[in-house]
Protein backbone atom coordinates (compact mmCIF):
# COMPACT_ATOMS: atom_id res chain seq x y z
CA UNK A 1 0.00 0.00 0.00
CA UNK A 2 1.54 3.19 -1.07
CA UNK A 3 2.20 6.20 1.51
CA UNK A 4 0.00 9.53 0.45
CA UNK A 5 1.91 12.27 -1.05
CA UNK A 6 3.57 14.56 1.54
CA UNK A 7 1.86 18.09 1.94
CA UNK A 8 3.61 21.33 1.79
CA UNK A 9 3.49 21.71 5.81
CA UNK A 10 4.83 18.20 5.64
CA UNK A 11 7.69 18.72 3.41
CA UNK A 12 8.68 21.71 5.41
CA UNK A 13 8.80 19.98 8.94
CA UNK A 14 11.17 17.86 7.31
CA UNK A 15 13.45 20.61 6.04
CA UNK A 16 12.91 22.19 9.30
CA UNK A 17 14.24 18.90 11.03
CA UNK A 18 17.51 18.32 8.36
CA UNK A 19 18.26 21.91 9.40
CA UNK A 20 18.36 21.55 12.93
CA UNK A 21 20.14 18.53 12.87
CA UNK A 22 23.27 19.85 10.52
CA UNK A 23 23.10 22.47 13.02
CA UNK A 24 23.19 20.24 15.62
CA UNK A 25 25.98 18.26 14.62
CA UNK A 26 28.30 21.56 13.72
CA UNK A 27 27.38 22.81 17.38
CA UNK A 28 28.52 18.95 18.59
CA UNK A 29 32.45 19.70 16.83
CA UNK A 30 32.73 23.16 17.81
CA UNK A 31 32.52 22.11 21.65
CA UNK A 32 34.27 18.79 21.13
CA UNK A 33 36.91 21.35 19.49
CA UNK A 34 36.66 23.86 22.25
CA UNK A 35 36.92 20.91 24.74
CA UNK A 36 39.94 19.76 23.30
CA UNK A 37 41.75 23.58 23.21
CA UNK A 38 40.36 24.49 26.52
CA UNK A 39 41.36 21.14 28.01
CA UNK A 40 43.10 18.36 26.05
CA UNK A 41 45.64 20.10 24.47
CA UNK A 42 45.52 23.38 27.01
CA UNK A 43 49.91 22.67 27.88
CA UNK A 44 50.34 22.21 24.27
CA UNK A 45 48.85 25.49 22.87
CA UNK A 46 50.95 27.46 25.86
CA UNK A 47 53.77 26.40 24.97
CA UNK A 48 53.35 26.85 21.46
CA UNK A 49 52.06 30.63 22.04
CA UNK A 50 55.29 31.30 24.26
CA UNK A 51 57.74 29.74 21.78
CA UNK A 52 56.17 32.20 19.05
CA UNK A 53 56.74 35.06 21.91
CA UNK A 54 60.08 34.26 22.68
CA UNK A 55 63.29 34.72 21.24
CA UNK A 56 66.50 32.80 21.91
CA UNK A 57 69.57 35.28 21.72
CA UNK A 58 73.39 33.61 22.69
CA UNK A 59 75.20 35.32 25.06
CA UNK A 60 78.67 35.45 24.05
CA UNK A 61 81.15 33.77 26.99
CA UNK A 62 84.30 35.94 27.99
CA UNK A 63 87.61 34.82 25.95
CA UNK A 64 90.52 33.29 28.61
CA UNK A 65 93.21 35.59 28.78
CA UNK A 66 96.93 34.84 28.04
CA UNK A 67 99.60 35.98 30.39
CA UNK A 68 103.75 35.86 29.71
CA UNK A 69 105.68 33.86 32.29
CA UNK A 70 105.70 36.81 34.46
CA UNK A 71 101.68 37.23 34.25
CA UNK A 72 102.05 39.95 32.22
CA UNK A 73 99.13 40.38 29.94
CA UNK A 74 99.27 39.28 26.31
CA UNK A 75 95.83 39.17 25.45
CA UNK A 76 92.81 39.72 27.15
CA UNK A 77 89.24 40.31 25.95
CA UNK A 78 86.28 43.33 27.44
CA UNK A 79 82.69 44.14 27.02
CA UNK A 80 82.04 45.85 23.77
CA UNK A 81 79.20 46.01 21.41
CA UNK A 82 78.95 44.99 18.09
CA UNK A 83 77.77 45.38 14.57
CA UNK A 84 76.31 42.55 13.15
CA UNK A 85 74.70 41.74 9.52
CA UNK A 86 73.36 38.46 8.10
CA UNK A 87 74.41 38.96 4.40
CA UNK A 88 72.06 36.14 3.56
CA UNK A 89 69.29 38.96 4.03
CA UNK A 90 71.31 42.27 2.50
CA UNK A 91 69.69 42.92 -1.00
CA UNK A 92 72.08 45.03 -2.12
CA UNK A 93 75.68 44.61 -0.61
CA UNK A 94 76.98 47.46 -2.49
CA UNK A 95 74.53 49.82 -0.96
CA UNK A 96 74.89 48.09 2.63
CA UNK A 97 78.79 48.51 2.48
CA UNK A 98 78.39 52.15 1.36
CA UNK A 99 76.21 53.06 4.73
CA UNK A 100 77.87 51.33 6.68
CA UNK A 101 81.32 52.05 5.93
CA UNK A 102 80.16 55.89 5.49
CA UNK A 103 78.90 55.66 9.46
CA UNK A 104 81.54 53.10 10.69
CA UNK A 105 84.45 55.01 8.85
CA UNK A 106 85.53 51.82 7.10
CA UNK A 107 86.81 51.22 3.01
CA UNK A 108 83.45 50.65 1.51
CA UNK A 109 85.03 48.09 -1.52
CA UNK A 110 86.67 46.15 1.07
CA UNK A 111 83.88 45.85 3.44
CA UNK A 112 81.60 44.83 0.17
CA UNK A 113 83.93 42.44 -0.51
CA UNK A 114 83.36 40.66 2.93
CA UNK A 115 80.05 40.84 2.89
CA UNK A 116 80.26 38.83 -0.25
CA UNK A 117 82.56 36.62 0.66
CA UNK A 118 80.11 36.19 3.83
CA UNK A 119 77.63 35.71 2.02
CA UNK A 120 78.53 32.70 0.22
CA UNK A 121 81.04 30.98 2.97
CA UNK A 122 79.29 28.22 5.43
CA UNK A 123 81.55 28.99 8.43
CA UNK A 124 79.22 32.53 9.40
CA UNK A 125 76.45 30.91 10.91
CA UNK A 126 74.12 33.13 9.47
CA UNK A 127 76.08 36.45 10.87
CA UNK A 128 78.97 38.73 10.10
CA UNK A 129 80.42 40.93 12.43
CA UNK A 130 81.37 44.15 10.44
CA UNK A 131 82.08 46.31 14.01
CA UNK A 132 83.42 44.33 16.90
CA UNK A 133 83.83 47.62 18.86
CA UNK A 134 81.38 50.50 18.07
CA UNK A 135 80.61 53.58 20.03
CA UNK A 136 77.50 53.97 21.56
CA UNK A 137 76.88 56.99 19.32
CA UNK A 138 77.14 55.10 15.71
CA UNK A 139 75.29 51.68 17.91
CA UNK A 140 72.21 53.94 17.84
CA UNK A 141 72.36 55.67 14.09
CA UNK A 142 72.69 51.89 12.98
CA UNK A 143 69.89 51.23 15.15
CA UNK A 144 67.50 53.90 14.49
CA UNK A 145 67.66 52.44 10.58
CA UNK A 146 65.60 49.65 11.34
CA UNK A 147 67.31 47.44 8.76
CA UNK A 148 66.01 43.18 9.61
CA UNK A 149 69.94 42.44 8.17
CA UNK A 150 71.41 44.25 11.04
CA UNK A 151 72.30 43.96 14.65
CA UNK A 152 73.62 45.86 17.91
CA UNK A 153 74.80 43.13 20.40
CA UNK A 154 76.88 43.07 23.41
CA UNK A 155 80.18 40.91 23.10
CA UNK A 156 83.71 40.87 23.76
CA UNK A 157 86.53 41.94 22.18
CA UNK A 158 89.54 40.59 22.03
CA UNK A 159 92.51 43.59 22.98
CA UNK A 160 96.18 42.88 22.40
CA UNK A 161 98.25 45.36 25.30
CA UNK A 162 101.51 45.15 23.40
CA UNK A 163 100.59 45.54 20.12
CA UNK A 164 102.42 43.28 18.27
CA UNK A 165 104.55 41.82 20.27
CA UNK A 166 104.78 37.92 20.03
CA UNK A 167 102.28 37.55 17.30
CA UNK A 168 103.14 34.63 15.52
CA UNK A 169 102.85 33.07 19.09
CA UNK A 170 99.69 33.73 20.13
CA UNK A 171 97.64 34.83 16.53
CA UNK A 172 94.51 36.99 16.86
CA UNK A 173 90.95 35.98 16.12
CA UNK A 174 88.57 36.26 13.43
CA UNK A 175 85.48 38.60 13.03
CA UNK A 176 83.47 35.91 14.93
CA UNK A 177 85.76 35.98 17.92
CA UNK A 178 87.20 32.71 16.99
CA UNK A 179 90.69 31.94 16.97
CA UNK A 180 92.39 32.35 13.89
CA UNK A 181 96.16 32.04 14.20
CA UNK A 182 98.30 30.75 16.88
CA UNK A 183 97.49 29.93 20.66
CA UNK A 184 94.59 31.51 19.75
CA UNK A 185 93.50 28.58 17.22
CA UNK A 186 95.37 26.25 18.59
CA UNK A 187 93.46 26.51 21.88
CA UNK A 188 90.48 27.92 20.76
CA UNK A 189 88.15 25.56 22.30
CA UNK A 190 89.74 26.25 26.26
CA UNK A 191 90.12 29.81 25.18
CA UNK A 192 86.75 30.16 24.26
CA UNK A 193 84.71 28.66 26.62
CA UNK A 194 80.82 27.92 26.10
CA UNK A 195 78.21 30.85 25.22
CA UNK A 196 74.75 31.16 26.67
CA UNK A 197 71.55 31.63 25.83
CA UNK A 198 68.98 34.99 26.69
CA UNK A 199 65.71 34.17 26.58
CA UNK A 200 63.61 37.23 25.19
CA UNK A 201 59.70 37.84 25.29
CA UNK A 202 58.53 39.74 22.36
CA UNK A 203 55.20 41.36 21.33
CA UNK A 204 53.05 40.84 18.34
CA UNK A 205 55.68 43.72 16.99
CA UNK A 206 58.76 41.52 18.09
CA UNK A 207 59.29 44.16 20.59
CA UNK A 208 61.07 42.87 23.52
CA UNK A 209 60.03 43.56 27.06
CA UNK A 210 61.28 40.84 29.09
CA UNK A 211 64.21 38.71 28.74
CA UNK A 212 66.06 35.99 31.39
CA UNK A 213 69.24 34.32 31.34
CA UNK A 214 68.42 30.86 30.83
CA UNK A 215 71.68 29.77 30.20
CA UNK A 216 74.99 31.17 31.18
CA UNK A 217 77.90 31.53 29.62
CA UNK A 218 80.70 29.62 30.59
CA UNK A 219 84.16 32.06 30.77
CA UNK A 220 86.76 30.33 28.93
CA UNK A 221 90.04 29.15 30.41
CA UNK A 222 93.52 31.50 31.04
CA UNK A 223 96.37 30.23 29.07
CA UNK A 224 100.04 31.01 30.74
CA UNK A 225 102.55 31.22 28.07
CA UNK A 226 106.58 30.06 28.83
CA UNK A 227 107.58 33.60 26.61
CA UNK A 228 109.17 36.31 28.12
CA UNK A 229 107.74 39.26 27.00
CA UNK A 230 111.28 41.32 27.84
CA UNK A 231 113.35 39.14 25.97
CA UNK A 232 110.84 38.93 23.41
CA UNK A 233 110.63 42.37 22.44
CA UNK A 234 114.84 42.54 22.54
CA UNK A 235 114.93 39.43 20.09
CA UNK A 236 112.34 40.93 17.47
CA UNK A 237 114.31 44.64 17.58
CA UNK A 238 117.61 42.17 17.29
CA UNK A 239 116.19 40.42 14.31
CA UNK A 240 114.53 43.38 12.54
CA UNK A 241 117.95 44.59 12.47
CA UNK A 242 119.18 41.47 11.20
CA UNK A 243 117.61 41.14 8.24
CA UNK A 244 117.40 44.86 7.38
CA UNK A 245 120.71 44.72 7.43
CA UNK A 246 121.80 42.19 5.52
CA UNK A 247 119.17 42.65 2.59
CA UNK A 248 117.04 39.85 3.36
CA UNK A 249 113.54 38.78 2.83
CA UNK A 250 112.55 37.32 5.98
CA UNK A 251 114.32 36.06 9.19
CA UNK A 252 113.54 33.72 12.32
CA UNK A 253 114.22 33.63 15.65
CA UNK A 254 113.79 31.17 18.43
CA UNK A 255 115.14 30.92 21.96
CA UNK A 256 114.43 28.30 24.07
CA UNK A 257 115.46 26.80 27.54
CA UNK A 258 117.95 23.92 26.71
CA UNK A 259 116.84 22.11 30.03
CA UNK A 260 113.05 22.22 29.72
CA UNK A 261 112.39 23.17 25.90
CA UNK A 262 110.31 26.38 27.22
CA UNK A 263 110.35 28.57 24.91
CA UNK A 264 111.26 32.12 25.55
CA UNK A 265 111.13 33.80 21.75
CA UNK A 266 109.82 32.84 19.18
CA UNK A 267 110.09 35.95 16.31
CA UNK A 268 109.54 36.30 12.41
CA UNK A 269 109.95 39.11 10.40
CA UNK A 270 108.30 40.65 8.26
CA UNK A 271 105.67 40.42 11.38
CA UNK A 272 101.95 41.82 11.61
CA UNK A 273 99.45 44.28 13.82
CA UNK A 274 96.88 41.50 15.74
CA UNK A 275 94.70 44.10 15.62
CA UNK A 276 94.53 44.46 11.99
CA UNK A 277 91.75 42.25 9.97
CA UNK A 278 92.83 40.63 6.74
CA UNK A 279 90.02 41.41 4.50
CA UNK A 280 88.63 38.98 1.72
CA UNK A 281 91.19 38.20 -0.67
CA UNK A 282 94.23 39.57 0.33
CA UNK A 283 97.63 38.10 1.06
CA UNK A 284 98.07 37.58 4.49
CA UNK A 285 101.61 39.15 4.10
CA UNK A 286 103.42 38.62 7.41
CA UNK A 287 101.36 36.49 9.11
CA UNK A 288 103.09 32.96 8.28
CA UNK A 289 105.04 31.52 11.38
CA UNK A 290 108.45 31.23 9.57
CA UNK A 291 110.07 29.63 12.58
CA UNK A 292 107.76 26.75 12.76
CA UNK A 293 106.28 26.28 9.87
CA UNK A 294 108.39 27.19 6.81
CA UNK A 295 111.31 24.62 6.39
CA UNK A 296 114.96 24.98 4.45
CA UNK A 297 118.29 23.81 3.60
CA UNK A 298 120.59 23.92 6.79
CA UNK A 299 123.41 24.05 5.31
CA UNK A 300 126.70 24.01 7.68
CA UNK A 301 124.80 24.13 10.77
CA UNK A 302 124.29 20.91 10.17
CA UNK A 303 127.57 19.34 10.21
CA UNK A 304 127.03 19.42 14.14
CA UNK A 305 124.74 16.50 13.45
CA UNK A 306 127.56 14.87 11.33
CA UNK A 307 130.54 15.51 14.07
CA UNK A 308 128.64 13.87 16.72
CA UNK A 309 127.63 11.11 15.34
CA UNK A 310 131.80 10.76 13.97
CA UNK A 311 132.78 11.17 17.81
CA UNK A 312 129.98 8.20 18.50
CA UNK A 313 130.64 5.69 15.83
CA UNK A 314 134.19 6.05 14.37
CA UNK A 315 137.64 6.24 16.07
CA UNK A 316 137.83 10.37 15.08
CA UNK A 317 138.87 12.79 17.50
CA UNK A 318 139.40 16.76 17.45
CA UNK A 319 143.12 16.60 16.88
CA UNK A 320 142.30 13.65 13.84
CA UNK A 321 143.49 14.79 10.43
CA UNK A 322 140.84 15.33 7.70
CA UNK A 323 141.98 15.36 3.77
CA UNK A 324 140.55 18.02 2.52
CA UNK A 325 141.47 18.08 -0.89
CA UNK A 326 143.01 21.37 -1.54
CA UNK A 327 139.58 23.17 -1.63
CA UNK A 328 137.74 20.50 -4.38
CA UNK A 329 136.16 17.36 -4.58
CA UNK A 330 134.33 15.53 -7.53
CA UNK A 331 131.58 12.64 -6.55
CA UNK A 332 129.57 10.88 -9.19
CA UNK A 333 130.02 13.88 -11.71
CA UNK A 334 129.88 16.53 -9.35
CA UNK A 335 132.36 19.15 -7.85
CA UNK A 336 132.29 20.07 -4.27
CA UNK A 337 134.01 23.19 -3.29
CA UNK A 338 135.06 25.13 -0.20
CA UNK A 339 135.01 28.57 0.23
CA UNK A 340 138.51 28.33 1.11
CA UNK A 341 140.97 25.86 -0.49
CA UNK A 342 142.26 23.77 2.88
CA UNK A 343 144.55 20.79 2.00
CA UNK A 344 144.16 19.34 5.76
CA UNK A 345 142.70 20.32 8.77
CA UNK A 346 142.18 18.38 11.94
CA UNK A 347 138.81 17.64 12.79
CA UNK A 348 137.80 20.30 14.53
CA UNK A 349 138.95 22.91 12.24
CA UNK A 350 136.34 21.28 9.94
CA UNK A 351 133.70 22.82 12.09
CA UNK A 352 135.44 25.66 13.15
CA UNK A 353 136.07 26.82 9.10
CA UNK A 354 133.09 24.92 8.40
CA UNK A 355 134.94 22.74 5.46
CA UNK A 356 132.05 21.32 3.31
CA UNK A 357 134.79 18.68 1.51
CA UNK A 358 136.08 17.34 5.33
CA UNK A 359 132.58 17.16 6.58
CA UNK A 360 131.61 14.63 3.27
CA UNK A 361 134.96 12.76 4.04
CA UNK A 362 133.56 12.25 7.90
CA UNK A 363 130.29 11.79 6.92
CA UNK A 364 131.28 8.82 4.32
CA UNK A 365 133.22 7.28 7.59
CA UNK A 366 130.12 7.45 9.77
CA UNK A 367 127.95 5.61 7.42
CA UNK A 368 124.84 6.33 5.72
CA UNK A 369 122.96 4.25 8.12
CA UNK A 370 124.54 5.83 11.37
CA UNK A 371 124.22 9.26 10.00
CA UNK A 372 120.19 8.42 9.45
CA UNK A 373 120.10 7.40 12.69
CA UNK A 374 121.26 10.05 14.07
CA UNK A 375 119.54 12.52 12.37
CA UNK A 376 116.42 10.81 13.65
CA UNK A 377 117.65 11.07 17.06
CA UNK A 378 118.38 14.27 16.78
CA UNK A 379 114.71 14.93 16.00
CA UNK A 380 114.66 15.72 12.66
CA UNK A 381 111.73 14.62 9.92
CA UNK A 382 109.23 15.07 11.98
CA UNK A 383 107.26 17.76 14.49
CA UNK A 384 108.16 18.97 17.62
CA UNK A 385 105.00 18.72 18.94
CA UNK A 386 104.76 22.43 20.40
CA UNK A 387 101.21 24.09 20.44
CA UNK A 388 101.36 25.82 17.53
CA UNK A 389 99.33 25.51 14.67
CA UNK A 390 100.71 24.49 11.09
CA UNK A 391 103.99 23.07 12.41
CA UNK A 392 106.46 21.27 9.45
CA UNK A 393 108.47 18.43 9.78
CA UNK A 394 110.44 19.36 7.45
CA UNK A 395 112.01 16.95 4.93
CA UNK A 396 114.32 13.64 5.32
CA UNK A 397 113.93 10.95 2.89
CA UNK A 398 113.81 7.26 4.27
CA UNK A 399 117.25 5.61 4.38
CA UNK A 400 116.22 3.24 1.90
CA UNK A 401 115.47 5.98 -0.55
CA UNK A 402 118.92 7.89 -0.05
CA UNK A 403 120.88 7.86 -3.94
CA UNK A 404 124.80 7.98 -3.92
CA UNK A 405 125.80 11.11 -4.00
CA UNK A 406 123.15 11.83 -1.06
CA UNK A 407 126.34 11.18 1.28
CA UNK A 408 127.97 14.04 -0.53
CA UNK A 409 125.20 16.49 0.73
CA UNK A 410 123.44 15.48 3.72
CA UNK A 411 126.49 15.80 5.74
CA UNK A 412 127.02 19.18 4.79
CA UNK A 413 123.41 20.00 5.66
CA UNK A 414 121.63 19.86 1.84
CA UNK A 415 119.15 17.14 0.55
CA UNK A 416 117.09 18.24 4.03
CA UNK A 417 114.74 20.77 5.02
CA UNK A 418 114.55 21.78 8.68
CA UNK A 419 112.69 24.62 10.72
CA UNK A 420 114.44 27.03 13.07
CA UNK A 421 112.53 25.37 15.66
CA UNK A 422 114.19 22.02 14.85
CA UNK A 423 117.73 23.69 14.63
CA UNK A 424 116.70 25.74 18.46
CA UNK A 425 116.47 22.05 19.44
CA UNK A 426 119.59 20.45 17.80
CA UNK A 427 121.47 23.31 20.36
CA UNK A 428 119.49 22.64 23.39
CA UNK A 429 121.33 18.77 22.70
CA UNK A 430 124.68 20.18 23.13
CA UNK A 431 123.57 22.44 25.59
CA UNK A 432 122.09 20.49 28.17
CA UNK A 433 124.49 17.45 28.37
CA UNK A 434 123.20 15.22 25.26
CA UNK A 435 119.09 15.39 25.53
CA UNK A 436 116.38 15.65 23.27
CA UNK A 437 114.01 18.35 24.92
CA UNK A 438 110.68 18.44 23.40
CA UNK A 439 110.11 22.34 22.54
CA UNK A 440 106.61 24.16 24.18
CA UNK A 441 104.86 27.50 24.66
CA UNK A 442 102.29 26.62 26.92
CA UNK A 443 103.29 26.36 30.55
CA UNK A 444 99.53 26.22 32.27
CA UNK A 445 96.00 26.62 32.22
CA UNK A 446 93.67 27.92 34.45
CA UNK A 447 89.60 27.89 35.03
CA UNK A 448 88.69 31.54 36.37
CA UNK A 449 88.74 31.12 39.92
CA UNK A 450 90.16 27.27 40.49
CA UNK A 451 94.03 26.66 40.56
CA UNK A 452 96.62 26.45 37.68
CA UNK A 453 97.13 23.32 35.68
CA UNK A 454 100.47 22.76 35.03
CA UNK A 455 100.82 21.18 31.22
CA UNK A 456 102.48 17.94 30.74
CA UNK A 457 105.36 17.71 28.53
CA UNK A 458 107.52 14.47 27.49
CA UNK A 459 110.85 13.76 29.60
CA UNK A 460 114.31 14.93 27.80
CA UNK A 461 115.72 11.64 25.97
CA UNK A 462 119.34 11.30 26.06
CA UNK A 463 120.82 11.27 22.80
CA UNK A 464 124.51 11.97 23.21
CA UNK A 465 127.04 10.64 25.40
CA UNK A 466 128.31 13.33 27.92
CA UNK A 467 132.03 12.72 26.67
CA UNK A 468 130.58 14.15 23.10
CA UNK A 469 129.02 16.39 24.25
CA UNK A 470 131.72 18.08 26.18
CA UNK A 471 133.79 17.83 23.12
CA UNK A 472 131.03 18.94 20.88
CA UNK A 473 130.69 22.23 22.85
CA UNK A 474 134.75 22.78 22.91
CA UNK A 475 134.66 22.85 19.51
CA UNK A 476 131.23 24.72 18.93
CA UNK A 477 133.14 27.11 21.03
CA UNK A 478 136.14 27.58 18.78
CA UNK A 479 133.14 28.67 16.08
CA UNK A 480 133.01 32.18 18.16
CA UNK A 481 136.71 32.49 18.30
CA UNK A 482 139.29 34.40 16.12
CA UNK A 483 139.77 32.15 13.24
CA UNK A 484 136.41 30.89 13.59
CA UNK A 485 132.98 31.35 10.93
CA UNK A 486 131.30 33.38 13.61
CA UNK A 487 133.98 35.31 15.30
CA UNK A 488 132.27 38.22 15.30
CA UNK A 489 130.29 36.75 18.39
CA UNK A 490 132.97 36.34 20.36
CA UNK A 491 132.27 38.42 23.72
CA UNK A 492 135.17 39.10 26.28
CA UNK A 493 133.72 37.48 29.38
CA UNK A 494 130.94 34.74 28.14
CA UNK A 495 130.78 31.80 26.97
CA UNK A 496 129.91 31.40 23.99
CA UNK A 497 129.34 28.25 21.03
CA UNK A 498 127.88 27.69 18.22
CA UNK A 499 127.73 26.99 14.24
CA UNK A 500 126.60 29.15 11.33
CA UNK A 501 125.36 28.05 8.44
CA UNK A 502 124.68 28.98 4.70
CA UNK A 503 122.46 26.62 2.23
CA UNK A 504 122.35 26.65 -1.93
CA UNK A 505 119.08 28.96 -2.91
CA UNK A 506 118.12 28.21 -6.42
CA UNK A 507 116.07 31.26 -7.88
Amino acid sequence: MEKPPLGPADKSLERLFLTGLILLGWALILVLRLLDLQVFAHEHYVKLAESQQDRLVPIEAPRGAIFDRNGHYLALSSPSRMVVVNPSRIGNPSTAAALLARILDLDARKLETDLDAAAASKHHHGFFVVDPHVTDERAEALRAMKFDWLEIRDGNVRSYPNGQLAAHVFGNVGAEGRGAAGIELKLDRELAGKPGMLRVKTDVKEHAYESEVAQSPVVGKNVGLTIDSEMQHVGEQALERAVIENHAEHGSLVAMDPRTGEVLALANYPTYDLDERLHAGETPHGRENLAVGAPFEPGSVFKVVTLSAALETTNLRPESVINCGGGAITLFGRVIHDSHPYGSLSFEDVLAKSSNIGAIHIGMQVGSKNLYEYIRRFGFGRRTGIELPAEAPGMLRPLRKWQATTMGSIPMGHELSVTSLQLAQLGSVIANGGFLVHPRVVAWKQVPGEPKEVTPHPQPVRVLQPQTVMTMRMMMHRVVMPGGTAQRLHVIGYSIAGKTGTAQIFD
